[in-house]
């Protein structure tokens, strides 16, 4: 019986934890099966770079990139959109995020037009799609629809309350902060710099993304215990599998020895 407890606490434990640090799947359009990938890895953010080029919008980071078959159409919306059909969308918020690469109200207008082909991805709730890259002014954001929200990237809150209704989340470089490598741990000077960056993005009370950090296991678990709500991989399936068994595979001893 206390065999069948412990097990219970843990696997308690571990959905808790995985409940809290979200996988973010970093350019997802560069995996070998685009969304499908990340949705059956379970993550619950997806980027996708997007340019606008002869009244189409393409999936790539920049225009010499461009493959005529690679739409955001084709890779994401209509993907998506297979996925509600089939109820295969998560029951927990989804975001899919679009890191806009050419100019902002021309490529957002072109962005809002393909999404409302779809009202099955514009009328449900728990779908959100998050604007980043080149963003229009944030007195601005409440101009566009309510699936259609934005990422904050300073830590700044010179913003007005309404216009703060209208971010999804937080992100950063992590280069400004630490060089560290992703093996063991950063130095303690650099500690101090991403605990105090994570602690001011947390007081707007949206979750906050570091972009551009390791992506190794020690990275992972070392944003996940400092309080990233999104790690930012390349490896989602790897990642989340690595963070969700964090629980089973530490121990802190409570003993103190001279």
């Amino acid at each position: 019986m206390a065999r069948i407890l412990n097990l219970l606490v843990v696997v308690i434990c571990s959905f808790a934890y995985s409940q809290t640090v979200r996988v973010h799947s970093h350019n997802d359009y560069l995996q070998k099966v685009p969304f499908w990938g990340a949705l059956s890895s379970g993550a619950t953010s997806i980027e996708a770079d997007v340019i606008l080029k002869d009244h189409q919008l393409y999936v790539a980071h920049d225009e010499k990139d461009i493959l005529k078959e690679r739409t955001f159409d084709s890779l994401y919306l209509s993907q998506i959109n297979k996925a509600a059909e089939l109820y295969l969308l998560p029951k927990v918020p989804l975001q899919i995020l679009i890191d806009i690469k050419t100019e902002s109200k021309s490529t957002l207008a072109a962005v809002v037009k393909a999404i409302e082909k779809y009202p099955s991805l514009r009328n449900n709730p728990l779908l959100t799609f998050v604007i980043s890259g080149n963003r229009p002014s944030p007195s601005e954001y409440s101009a566009y629809p309510s699936y259609m929200m934005f990422d904050h990237q300073e830590l700044s809150s010179a913003l007005s309350a309404e216009e703060w209704k209208k971010v999804a989340l937080v992100s950063l470089s992590v280069k400004p902060y630490t060089k560290w490598n992703g093996k063991g741990a950063p130095v303690a000077a650099d500690e101090k710099k991403i605990e105090d960056a994570i602690s001011t993005a947390k007081k707007f009370g949206k979750p906050f993304r570091f972009w551009a950090i390791p992506d190794s296991k020690s990275s992972w678990e070392y944003f996940a215990r400092a309080g990233v709500d999104f790690i930012n991989t390349d490896q989602p399936f790897l990642c989340r599998a690595y963070v969700e068994s964090l629980p089973t595979r530490t121990f802190t001893n409570t003993k103190i020895s001279e």
